[in-house]
């Protein structure tokens, strides 16, 4: 009875096979452990990557918004000094169709030789013209009111405006007073 009691007491032995086996997956295990560890380390890299990737574009495209508001500002002034120009080159239009206006030549006259579409446009450049040469002479006006009332009593003696055939236009025939004024498209008498 004393052996069963020591028998019963103690583990049975292994058998070589069972503790081959054993190690073996011990070390599968560690093996195993030891790759999940390193996708973890793989998996934490790429995590930062992938933030520190982000951080990077919003950074990027603060920065790219910054240059395109400068390079707007700088095209929204050019845009501003070209307006300018082209309206100041506008208005050098507009007191050369009244000058040439000025000169003699009829509404229909200054349309066909700036090659415009019509006495419309005329008549609008001619009052552009007008307005550009009031607000330019401001306080030179005094200084020409002379030289106004000569070129009044001019156009007076010149007559009648002629269409290209040589005839009176429509206004003259129809018995528009003369000399015709052109302001902001309409045509109106010059007299009181």
């Amino acid at each position: 009875m004393a052996e069963s009691a020591t028998t019963e007491g103690r583990r049975p032995r292994r058998s070589a096979r069972i503790s081959r086996q054993l190690e073996e997956a011990r070390r599968r295990n560690v093996q195993q452990l030891a790759e999940q560890r390193e996708r973890e380390r793989r998996v934490e890299g790429a995590l930062r990557e992938f933030v520190e990737a982000g951080d990077a574009i919003a950074m990027e495209r603060a920065a790219c918004e910054d240059r395109i508001a400068v390079l707007r500002r700088k095209m929204e002034v050019k845009q501003e000094e070209s307006e300018a120009a082209v309206a100041g080159e506008r208005d050098r239009q507009a007191r050369a169709a009244l000058e040439i206006h000025e000169a003699g030549r009829t509404v229909e006259q200054v349309a066909d030789l700036l090659e415009l579409s019509g006495e419309k446009e005329a008549r609008r450049l001619i009052a552009a013209g007008r307005r550009t040469g009031d607000a330019d002479a401001g306080g030179q006006r005094e200084d020409n009111d002379a030289g106004d009332a000569n070129s009044e009593e001019r156009a007076d003696s010149a007559g009648p405006e002629l269409g290209a055939g040589g005839e009176t236009t429509g206004l003259e025939a129809a018995g528009t007073p003369w000399p015709q004024a052109v302001e902001d498209g309409r045509v109106a008498t010059a007299g009181p």
